[in-house]
């Protein structure tokens, strides 16, 4: 929500599945932290995505994007332009997951952070407690000022009016995680630069066609920290 709260980062566990689309479709479930309004929007993405069009298949993929303009003349998935540093030898950007969650017998994840860092600006990558790289607080204007937004979830494309792909793993949130996408030991990090969990009074529930997609909050629990359940079978959205 934009209550002028400013953030400098957040953080998940996000589950991984496997989703069967078409080449003008995809399917992402990833952390945004953005800030500006809409003609100078900055936004930092991260998660996975099945995106035919982007790699050539459909598979399930570590992906990160960036705009510092609204999508505008900035911007791009991965590193396919200059701006995102990369700093580890094995930076999985682009990469197949070494395995996904199987409905009702195993759940696969992987954790994700990013923040600014508080001497350089600069906004940090980290999957699984390793340093990535960095987008450079040069890519940004509003961004630098810390995040206004912090979007967890995720969202689908399809480029005509035609059927709209899976989300999550294309079923509908229920509180069993073997059987559906989640994000759990969702964390914020603060404008002082502190690790705390979200505050419900600022939290909002968004799904814009629910018999498509659903989103369920869970609150707090002792091993899943704040949690949510999200996802559907797509279909004929009208979107």
């Amino acid at each position: 929500m934009i209550d002028g709260t400013i953030y400098r980062g957040a953080e998940a566990e996000i589950s991984i599945h496997s989703l069967n689309l078409q080449d003008n479709q995809y399917s992402k479930s990833q952390i945004w932290l953005e800030n500006g309004p809409s003609g100078q929007l900055n936004s930092i993405q991260a998660g996975w995505a099945v995106h035919p069009r982007l790699y050539g298949d459909s598979v399930t993929r570590f992906t990160i994007y960036w705009t510092g303009d609204g999508y505008g003349k900035t911007g791009c998935y991965n590193t396919q332009c200059p701006g995102f540093v990369v700093l580890s030898r094995n930076h999985r950007i682009g990469n197949q997951f070494s395995g996904s969650s199987v409905y009702g017998k195993t759940t696969r994840y992987f954790t994700l952070q990013i923040f600014q860092d508080i001497s350089s600006g600069n906004w940090v990558l980290k999957l699984d407690n390793e340093v990535i790289g960095y987008w450079p607080k040069e890519l940004f204007t509003e961004l630098n000022e810390g995040a206004s937004l912090v979007r967890y979830g995720g969202n689908t494309f399809m480029s005509t009016d035609e059927m709209s792909p899976p989300m999550g793993n294309g079923h509908f949130p229920v509180a069993e995680f073997l059987e559906t996408a989640y994000f759990k030991n969702v964390l914020i990090i603060d404008s002082n630069y502190i690790r705390v969990y979200i505050q419900y009074r600022k939290l909002r529930c968004y799904a814009d066609v629910y018999y498509c997609f659903e989103v369920t909050y869970w609150g707090y629990g002792r091993t899943t920290g704040d949690s949510f359940s999200f996802g559907g079978p797509g279909g004929k959205c009208g979107v």
